[in-house]
């Protein structure tokens, strides 16, 4: 069957990657691991190589200056400017504050930055929940939430008209924060980061979401594509090498920094505090956001996993393009043989489009829903529980993402009716099962063909020999509560 795929995917073809599989991850020769957008695996090598520096070196905390102290301080240092390397950034421009996540790197924009009342917020539809988070910042100081949709040429249009009707370039007033998701960890979608630049250009600041886009696209902050149109931008280093976990960043520009506020003081991010009293001074750069002791024994890998990483980018981009588009396709032609009826609605990316459009405008996930013989919707839940089963690793629900999943499952009205307190049985009793989410199965780091047709292998059979229904009848039993 690879035989037949890799004539009409001949892109998909990388000796690097299979000797890379083979030798980094023989721990998955029994899974089917498809929930890379989720968290990367981690390459064998990376671990032991971590490990192996720690078991000969003493580190100590970087907040002290005895000699293990100066090592993890170097390491640190070694960090920052690995990071500012692998995302194309000017170090004379941005800087590098650590964080625990990508969450973490958001929460310091919302806490710190100057919202005042009719300032405006633009936040995309398709966002994750830690991006979402941000608007009670903003409205509590009586700023404007301005979500915009964002999954096609005439809505990108759209955008850039409305920034520009919105404030003149003339003005050196900023109107407030532009927020751009670089790629969707629901529907895939990439928009284009010269939406940055026009935003930029008409005086907002500007956010980049870069969680779900640096683990498989070249980012280059300060080329030709962005040319420093980016204030902040935040990532997390597991989703980019998959270990360590527990280390994210928000990279930004120094001076956007200088004008964030610091809420709060805590270890590491004051240099003087008054006690009794209220005097203190805040440490100056990075430091004064990088709240207590950071996680310095993971800093000496970062180097050496990022550039791991970004001599496979070049060659993971046309396999996992290949991947996904021949997946996409597959399961869309899956039926029920009782029926005949569709199982699988493949609904991002579409299955007509090329392979070009994918590679070009998507990251490399498949979102799907599945309906049963007479074609109603299944609960997502029950295709991540029966995959499971059987070895293969999906990701079911909104993804913290309920915009996104929600208007691809067709329930965009749901999310009109939604109330605080709202829990997800209530909205499942109110809107049914569709209002669940739906399934993704993402590819990463080590996929290959093998991964696919396994997947797609194991969606077919649940269209044969009742086993979808038998499938749906099982997770019925499983879900029922005790009553003895």
């Amino acid at each position: 069957m690879q035989r037949d795929f890799v004539l009409i995917y001949p892109e998909y073809q990388a000796l690097v990657l299979d000797s890379f599989r083979q030798t980094e991850y023989s721990r998955l020769e029994t899974l089917v691991y498809l929930d890379y957008t989720g968290a990367t695996l981690y390459p064998q090598s990376l671990v032991k190589h971590s490990f192996d520096y720690m078991l000969s070196n003493v580190l100590g905390n970087p907040h002290s200056s005895n000699p293990p102290s100066h090592l993890a301080s170097r390491n640190t240092s070694d960090a920052r400017k690995a990071l500012l390397g692998f995302l194309g950034a000017d170090p004379d421009v941005y800087c590098v504050v650590w964080t625990t996540n990508a969450s973490s790197a958001m929460r310091i924009i919302g806490e710190g930055y100057n919202w005042r009342p009719g300032a405006i917020l633009f936040l995309g539809q398709d966002s994750h929940n830690s991006l979402n988070g941000l608007r009670h910042f903003a409205r509590k100081m009586d700023a404007h939430v301005d979500y915009y949709p964002l999954s096609s040429d005439e809505e990108i249009m759209a955008i850039e008209n409305k920034l520009s009707d919105l404030h003149p370039t003339s003005s050196h007033e900023h109107p407030g924060i532009f927020c751009l998701t670089g790629q969707s960890n629901v529907t895939g979608f990439k928009p284009p980061l010269s939406l940055l630049q026009h935003a930029s250009s008409r005086g907002f600041h500007t956010f980049l979401d870069a969680a779900a886009l640096a683990p498989t696209t070249k980012i280059s902050l300060s080329g030709q594509e962005l040319n420093n149109a980016v204030d902040a931008m935040a990532i997390s280093i597991y989703k980019i090498m998959g270990f360590p976990t527990g280390v994210g960043a928000l990279v930004v520009k120094k001076g956007f920094l200088n004008g964030l506020k610091k809420p709060w003081f805590s270890g590491g991010t004051v240099d003087v505090v008054q006690v009794p009293g209220e005097a203190f001074t805040l440490e100056d750069g990075p430091e004064r956001f990088e709240d207590g002791t950071i996680n310095f024994l993971s800093m000496s890998i970062i180097p050496w996993g990022l550039s791991m990483i970004s001599t496979l980018i070049p060659l993971l981009r046309p396999r996992l393009a290949s991947l996904t588009h021949w997946t996409a396709r597959a399961l869309s032609q899956i039926q029920h043989e009782s029926t005949g009826k569709p199982m699988v609605h493949v609904r991002s990316p579409l299955p007509t489009l090329s392979l070009a459009e994918v590679s070009q405008s998507y990251g490399f996930l498949i979102t799907f829903e599945v309906a049963n013989a007479i074609g109603e919707f299944v609960n997502c839940e029950i295709i991540e529980y029966g995959a499971g089963l059987a070895g293969i690793c999906l990701r079911a629900g909104c993804m913290c993402n309920p915009g996104g999943a929600s208007n691809l499952a067709g329930m965009a009205g749901m999310m009109l009716e939604v109330q605080n307190g709202d829990r997800k049985a209530d909205l499942e009793a109110r809107f049914g099962v569709r209002s669940q989410g739906v399934v993704r199965a993402s590819f990463g780091l080590a996929s290959n063909f093998s991964d696919a047709w396994m997947f797609v292998k194991y969606m077919r059979s649940l269209a044969t020999n009742n086993r979808l229904q038998n499938l749906v009848n099982e997770w019925a039993t499983r879900s029922q509560p005790c009553t003895s």
